[in-house]
């Protein structure tokens, strides 16, 4: 209103100087008819301002409110405007890749979702045995998981995985965990079937082991249920330790007999850490209940691949078991690109006639040809994917080589029908990138069952081939 009232200022001097110009001497009657109608102008503009201000006033006040806000369509920004504030409306869920699958997450992090697909497909060879039917040779799927994991507002995770291996279905980790920090350390309470916590290799997953196969003394110890139960498990982790314990019974079952009863318990500590690398310190240990359903106790372990069902180290039955009790210590290390790991122990199974022992250990040992530093866990204590310094395919990048090599042993000749064997095993694993590995393995095996189709002393080679990958 202030640029109407100098227009209309400007106006009158106008019809003023253009008097003066038309006439030399104006008259003062002239004069003040001027002066007249330039008062009524303004007055008149006056009236006009007060007008539009009473208007406006409920506009603006509609237009401050968050409806309206809502509704008004978006100016784009000039180019030297200052930059916007980021609006306060819900944006789509953000969805990252940075683990190789879509990680979907809802605008304030409380909600993820993240599927999780590993394929492992093998080609092996086994030659050398004094028994026909064990060298074989062939391809198998070794395994298709499927599954999905995320969080769930409020400190809660899941996560669910199904195996699709030997033409059968089963189910892996299934559980949802709660988590929360004490004390500065990260706490996990879950709820459902999960992965023993038991040594570096028995609580790793399988597509994370420098191994092909889980070695004899893994397979020797654990309790009679196998490497999964359904029940509680929890964690607590610092920046180089971990403990756990777990109460749990059989796996997922089809529910027509009484569950086993399980305890289990793991620590470990990486001493001495630098950037170089620590030193690995751990042991864990069980005790198993076992019902009186559980009639005949006895194992069947695979020797060098899973491929050749006929190559296999039985432990011979063991009637009328009542429950097993079973421990084991862990040591070794990291030191550069290179890698140490010392396992062993015993389980007893104890049956109704009397105690029978069981003992295995293993050897095992790496180095990364390309630099990368061994991808064992400071905090958890078990194997996780390498971190490929230059991957496969950018640019000048040809992955990481790793060589590995181990010695196991499975001893069950406590019992009149228990076998016993060795492994030693030869192994380059080439990582194009962090989630593929391709892996070539050669083992020399030496068994002796007592009981079976194949009993007796044998021995002989076996070569696999595996490709590799996980998310």
């Amino acid at each position: 209103m202030i640029h109407l009232r100098t227009f209309a200022a400007g106006v009158g001097l106008a019809a003023l100087a253009t008097s003066a110009f038309a006439q030399t001497a104006p008259s003062a009657d002239e004069i003040s008819a001027l002066r007249a109608q330039v008062q009524a102008l303004s007055a008149r503009l006056e009236q006009l301002e007060a007008q539009q201000r009473s208007a406006a006033a409920p506009v603006v006040a509609a237009a401050q409110t968050p409806a309206a806000a809502a509704a008004a369509p978006a100016t784009p920004a000039a180019p030297n405007d200052p930059p916007r504030p980021a609006q306060t409306a819900a944006t789509p869920a953000a969805v990252d890749w940075s683990t190789g699958l879509p990680e979907l997450r809802s605008p304030d992090g409380a909600f993820t979702f993240r599927p999780r697909v590993r394929v492992t497909a093998d080609l092996s060879s086994t030659g050398g045995s004094d028994f026909d039917g064990r060298n074989l040779a062939g391809t198998e799927l070794r395994g298709l998981r499927l599954g999905a994991q995320g969080r769930v507002a409020g400190g809660f995770t899941y996560w669910l995985e199904a195996d699709i291996a030997d033409n059968a279905v089963s189910v892996a980790n299934a559980f949802v965990a709660y988590n929360r920090k004490l004390s500065g350390r990260d706490l996990e309470v879950s709820f459902g079937q999960r992965l023993n916590d038991r040594g570096v290799e028995g609580g790793t997953a399988e597509d994370q082991t420098p191994f092909l196969e889980r070695s004899l003394m893994v397979s020797t110890l654990g309790p009679e249920r196998g490497s999964y139960g359904v029940g509680v498990t929890s964690k607590l982790t610092g920046g180089v330790w971990h403990g756990s314990l777990s109460v749990t019974g059989d796996a997922i079952s089809d529910g027509t007999t009484d569950d086993t009863l399980t305890v289990m318990g793991r620590t470990h500590l990486a001493a001495f850490k630098t950037d170089d690398g620590f030193l690995h310190l751990g042991g864990w240990a069980f005790a198993e209940d076992l019902t009186p359903a559980t009639t005949i106790a006895s194992r069947s372990l695979v020797v060098s691949s899973r491929f050749n069902d006929n190559l296999r180290l039985a432990s011979g039955p063991y009637a009328n078991p009542e429950g097993s009790r079973g421990f084991g210590l862990e040591f070794g290390g990291v030191r550069g690109p290179g890698w140490l790991m010392v396992e062993g122990g015993q389980r007893v199974l104890e049956t109704a006639a009397r105690d029978f022992h069981q003992d295995a250990y293993a050897v095992s040992a790496g180095f990364f040809l390309t630099g990368e530093t061994p991808p064992l866990s400071a905090r958890s204590g078990a194997w996780q994917r390498p971190k490929v310094l230059k991957p496969f395919g950018g640019g000048d990048g040809y992955g990481a080589v790793e060589l590995v090599g181990r010695y196991d042993q499975a001893d069950f000749s406590d019992s009149p029908t228990g076998g016993e064997g060795d492994t030693w095993l030869l192994g380059v694993n080439w990582y194009p990138t962090n989630n593929t590995r391709v892996s070539a393995h050669w083992s020399a095996w030496s068994v002796e069952n007592r009981t079976g189709v194949f009993a007796g002393d044998d021995s002989g080679n076996t070569a696999t081939i595996r490709v590799q990958t996980g998310f």
